[in-house]
């Protein structure tokens, strides 16, 4: 890799320096602030690696690069490069096994009730309007609660009548749920074209 040079601007407090770095048999142009009292030539051979790396950043900007142990940061994404330009992204996520869950209820019954409805118009009789009531007995179906007589006791324990209470029920509140490991999938990240920063 070489950088070289086309201009530098003095501000206020560092200079604004315009290079080219050849890198991968191509020259990417670029710009950037400088302390003012550094060698701009030297300031930037050190930050070599450094550049390096920011324009692979900027090519696979949607990189997930893992820093590879004993290796720079450079040396992870030139490793990640080489292997592919992968991201894992996690597709299915893991669950974790779980029991069933129950609950208790009243257990219901569905019920046949008559009842009577009344029902009153008006009608039209020898030329007259009369008002007449109807009544009618109509079967509904209800849903109701099911209980039972127990016996009922004093302090002393002795029997002194029937008491009622609800008959209760098991039920599924949430099924078991069995154990999914995580599944990953390598995603390809392409390459973005090189944009000059000056």
């Amino acid at each position: 890799m070489a950088i070289s040079i086309q201009n530098s601007k003095d501000n206020a407090n560092d200079k604004t320096v315009s290079f080219t770095i050849a890198y991968g048999g191509k020259d990417y142009k670029w710009h950037g602030d400088i302390p003012k009292d550094a060698d701009a030539q030297d300031y930037l051979d050190a930050k070599s690696d450094t550049l390096k790396a920011e324009i692979l950043r900027k090519q696979y900007h949607e990189a997930v690069v893992p820093q590879l142990e004993g290796k720079s940061a450079l040396e992870s994404f030139e490793a990640w490069v080489s292997a592919g330009c992968k991201n894992a992204v996690v597709t299915t996520p893991a669950v974790e096994a779980s029991d069933a869950v129950t609950g208790e209820r009243q257990k219901t019954k569905t019920i046949e009730v008559e009842e009577e409805v009344s029902n009153t118009e008006i009608v039209k009789e020898g030329g007259k309007y009369v008002e007449k009531t109807t009544t009618e007995t109509v079967t509904k179906q209800v849903v109701s609660g099911v209980t039972e007589e127990v016996d009922l006791f004093d302090a002393d324990g002795e029997k002194i009548g029937k008491h009622t209470i609800p008959v209760m029920e098991s039920y599924e509140v949430s099924p078991a749920v069995e154990a999914v490991d995580e599944v990953t999938e390598d995603v390809v990240i392409s390459k973005k074209a090189w944009v000059d920063s000056h």
